[in-house]
């Protein structure tokens, strides 16, 4: 399901795409966790390392989705936002993991395994509205695009794979796109799997 939006910039885009997000029921939230953790589950092989995040506002949640990662046997790392700079880092989670307040409030994992962004397999992405072509629309901070920057130097890498998580309401017929954009690999939403057209 896929809709245009007349805004000509950006912010007016996000504003739209966060009010239509925000205008689904509770109910139709955590089905949407659900059926994208099903989804999803051909990507949770043992061992790998498994990169999420936590969901602020209406975005879609992702612990349905890390809970059956562990259980399947991945090690799943969660952002560390920097205190300087835009390139994140990835806290390792597990049994052994406490929590504070991260920057803008947002929850973070604290533990002592570390991992830079080249050495995950899978990082499952929030994002505001997605295209056809995969082009990704984030919140503006451009911190998933600078951790990831090292995907604009090759059309094809082994790893990581960027999987896109959605609510099919967000995806746009096309998005404005600049060249520091991330275009992801996947996207999954509760009714299908989008890849690549590269």
């Amino acid at each position: 399901m896929s809709s245009s939006l007349p805004f000509p910039d950006k912010i007016q885009l996000r504003r739209a795409l966060r009010a239509r997000r925000a205008a689904l029921s509770p109910a139709q939230h955590r089905a949407a966790a659900l059926a994208v953790a099903k989804q999803a589950i051909g990507l949770l092989r043992p061992a790998r390392k498994i990169a999420g995040y936590v969901a602020t506002g209406s975005e879609l949640s992702v612990w349905p989705l890390l809970l059956r990662a562990l259980h399947r046997g991945c090690q799943v790392y969660l952002p560390r936002v920097p205190r300087r700079g835009r390139r994140m880092d990835f806290v390792r989670f597990d049994h052994a993991s406490e929590w504070r307040l991260g920057a803008y409030d947002i929850p973070e994992a604290t533990h002592v395994e570390v991992l830079a962004p080249r050495r995950l397999d899978v990082v499952f992405v929030p994002l505001l509205g997605f295209d056809a072509q995969l082009a990704r629309l984030g919140q503006g901070g451009g911190y998933y695009d600078s951790t990831f920057h090292f995907r604009r130097h090759r059309l094809n890498w082994r790893k990581p794979l960027l999987v896109g998580l959605a609510f099919d309401e967000q995806q746009l017929d096309a998005l404005p796109v600049e060249p520091w954009d991330l275009r992801l690999d996947l996207v999954i939403t509760p009714t299908r799997i989008l890849r690549s057209p590269r």
